[in-house]
């Protein structure tokens, strides 16, 4: 599409649709955004588009909002039923997502990769493996940075991109040169209609791949080994409990690789990231790089230095001999389970937020099965509680994160974990769950200055 003189409305005033907005306008389009909020926030961030030759327009979403629209940008936010996508579809104006219209923009080659859990991890332990092998990259996408303000690298750039259910939804020509799938389990049950729509969203990932391309897959989750056997790329398979004649594998505790030959990448004893579920994502980030050609070498030296990210199981402190981790990230049950895994130690669990329609039966198992105490917090607190309440678990509720914490101190006992897993978005009480993990360090802060 030839986007000069093109009219095109952005749907959502967030990171994603304000940078659309300015690539769009570069690139001499007629460009107009729109939100349903109306915050102080968002009248002075229309203001400054406004400035900048972007329309703006808050308030409720009105179909004429749409007229004589050439093209709609949705925000990853913006649910399928929403009533301009909705309209949108019915006049035949394409919807596309923010990392459709950069596709749109490069030549460059992309690394898709998707998953309910593991996605920023893995992204990011890719990236720096390229940067360990001199290779140049960028990350970006769901982690933080939109695709579309990446678009200007130099050619020889490769995209390294975190895609969520939402960004898939409305790709059309979207197409990565490889396709990572970590895992689905349910998540977003608040956005997608049912969880079948969720494994769908997911499923777009590999939409429009060719023989030529590879789909690098977890063949431990059976959803994602199901989907496998659909596929037109390369299939290169990882899991920690089979072998493969071509693919990612464990053997004696070591991570091997085998493509055009079998390669001993490193012993799991060498990785700094916890738990099982980052050995899959270290396979995950193996497989894509022996696939771009990077020495066995980098890869290993990456995954030495590699201590994870913030939020993600990452160690805060030690108070009174009581160890405190921030796993604030962990926005839906599984993320919680596979953390409560992670730990030998007796753990103290802080929980809770805002459901986003999962169920927490299996949460509830695992919380019997590997914890001594749990602190309920937020909207969904009163869902958990009565799924652990009849087990020797000690149960609190409190109303926040700071409240949480005390009462955690007050649990623990030397020797203990106390980790923030909350299973649960944090919109209830925060912006973000990096705004929920800050809050959580402040707080275990707080307590170190009372040792």
């Amino acid at each position: 599409m030839e986007f000069s003189g093109k009219r095109v409305l952005i749907v959502g005033m967030a990171l994603s649709g304000i940078s659309s907005a300015e690539r769009l306008k570069k690139l001499k389009s007629d460009v107009t955004i729109v939100d349903c909020a109306n915050s102080p926030e968002l009248v002075k961030r229309a203001g400054e588009l406004d400035k900048r030759g972007i329309g703006s327009r808050l308030g409720p979403h009105l179909h004429s909002d749409l007229d004589e629209k050439d093209l709609v940008v949705v925000s990853p936010g913006i649910p399928s039923n929403n009533t301009l996508i909705v309209e949108a579809k019915k006049r035949n104006i394409p919807v596309w997502s923010e990392i459709e219209l950069a596709c749109r923009l490069t030549k460059s080659p992309i690394i898709g990769i998707s998953g309910t859990n593991g996605k920023t991890t893995t992204t990011v332990l890719v990236g720096e493996i390229f940067k360990e092998a001199g290779r140049r990259s960028a990350v970006a996408g769901n982690i933080g940075f939109p695709l579309v303000k990446a678009v200007d690298a130099t050619p020889d750039t490769v995209f390294i991109v975190e895609l969520s259910s939402f960004q898939l939804q409305n790709i059309e020509r979207f197409r990565p040169h490889i396709s990572v799938l970590l895992n689905i389990t349910e998540d977003h049950l608040d956005w997608h209609p049912d969880f079948a729509d969720y494994v769908r969203a997911k499923s777009r990932l590999f939409l429009n791949q060719t023989e030529s391309d590879f789909a690098v897959m977890n063949f431990d989750d059976q959803i994602v080994a199901d989907i496998s056997s659909s596929l037109e790329s390369s299939v290169i398979p990882f899991s920690k409990y089979r072998k493969f004649e071509r693919g990612i594998f464990l053997d004696n505790g070591k991570i091997i690789a085998v493509l055009d030959e079998r390669e001993e990448i490193c012993s799991l004893d060498e990785l700094k990231i916890r738990g099982e579920h980052n050995i899959d994502n270290a396979m995950a980030a193996v497989a894509v790089s022996m696939i771009m050609g990077i020495p066995a070498l980098a890869i290993r030296e990456a995954l030495r230095k590699f201590k994870g990210i913030e939020h993600r199981i990452e160690f805060v402190a030690a108070v009174d001999s009581v160890e405190y981790f921030n796993d604030s990230k962990a926005t839906n049950p599984d993320a919680t389970v596979k953390a409560l895994g992670s730990f030998s130690s007796p753990i103290v669990l802080l929980a809770g937020g805002r459901n986003k329609g999962n169920s927490f039966s299996g949460l509830a198992s695992a919380i019997r099965r590997s914890a001594r105490a749990a602190i309920l917090f937020g909207e969904a607190a009163g869902e958990i509680q009565p799924l652990i309440k009849n087990s020797d678990l000690t149960v609190v509720r409190v109303e926040t994160v700071p409240e949480a914490v005390k009462e955690a101190r007050n649990l623990s006992r030397q020797g203990d974990t106390v980790l923030f897993s909350p299973a649960c978005a944090s919109f209830d009480q925060f912006s973000s769950y990096k705004e929920r993990g800050h809050v959580f360090k402040d707080a275990v802060a707080n307590l170190e200055k009372r040792q």
